[in-house]
């Protein structure tokens, strides 16, 4: 190599070197930035939880869809629920879905948004009814938990079709009826949680799938046929935590879909006040 060549790298290796020093320093100090530091550990930790959570993820997952009473779980509980459950578990090789219900990031959420739905007083009573159905499920004390949720998902479904005028109530002689609001003359009187289902099921996607969900993939247990036989006292079988658990998810369901209702109303109605504001 000749001098001017041997000059020529020599100068370009310089160049390199004082390109690279402040990148160098400036990963140099990162390393030591206590937030950097926490930042790569919560990278590594949690690519450890994933690694090791994997199987017993892909087992419930595979679960959820070859159960066809846990139809309702694909859309609404969320990969993070299901791997927080797994994560923070002692023993992780015995913990089923049926340990979610149990969690405060199941639960809380689900009793918040009864707080944060503008539908009625009514409506927002239920939070405490459904407060201790939890406690009753955590006490493995499922035939009074089952009997709540089922009367609370009519109750919930009564309330939103009142709330958006498709039922009005009515009471006479001390009984309570409910009025289909429509043209014709001849009142219709609601009773059931079928006919609920069909008014309601236009209204979003969450009660078109409840009306067509079947217990046991048997098309002769619909849910306002088995809620109607667990509480009318002629279905004494099915008191366990799995019907819990399917109650569970399609009142969280339910609830989740209409506080994404009524927030994405009320943006929408915002919107249009200020564009008519002077």
């Amino acid at each position: 190599m000749s001098d001017d060549n041997f000059k020529d790298f020599k100068e370009f290796m310089v160049a390199i070197v004082n390109f690279l020093q402040p990148i160098a320093n400036g990963i140099n100090r990162a390393l030591k930035d206590p937030e950097t530091i926490k930042v790569i550990e919560n990278i590594a930790h949690w690519m450890h939880e994933t690694e090791r959570t994997s199987p017993f993820m892909d087992k419930i997952l595979s679960e959820i869809k070859s159960n066809s009473n846990l139809s309702e779980a694909e859309y609404t509980l969320s990969y993070k629920q299901i791997f927080t459950l797994l994560s923070n578990s002692n023993n992780i090789e015995s913990t089923n879905l049926f340990d979610l219900i149990n969690q405060s990031y199941f639960r809380e959420p689900l009793l918040q948004c009864f707080d944060k739905i503008e539908i009625s007083n009514n409506f927002k009573k239920r939070k405490n009814i459904i407060e201790e159905a939890f406690k009753l499920y955590e006490l493995q004390f499922y035939a009074g938990c089952l009997s709540i949720l089922h009367s609370q998902i009519e109750g919930i479904i009564t309330d939103y079709l009142i709330f958006k005028k498709i039922l009005r109530k009515e009471i006479k002689n001390g009984k309570t009826n409910f009025i289909v609001n429509s043209d014709q003359q001849k009142k219709e009187n609601v009773r059931g949680l079928k006919r609920k289902l069909e008014l309601a099921k236009n209204i979003n996607g969450n009660f078109s799938r409840l009306e067509i969900f079947e217990f046991d993939n048997n098309s002769n247990i619909k849910f306002h046929n088995e809620r109607n036989d667990v509480l009318h006292g002629s279905n004494l079988d099915n008191f366990t935590i799995e019907r819990c658990l399917i109650l569970f998810i399609w009142i969280d369901s339910i609830i989740s879909s209409i506080y994404k209702d009524e927030f994405l109303n009320s943006l929408s109605s915002n919107e249009n006040n200020q564009k008519s504001a002077p």
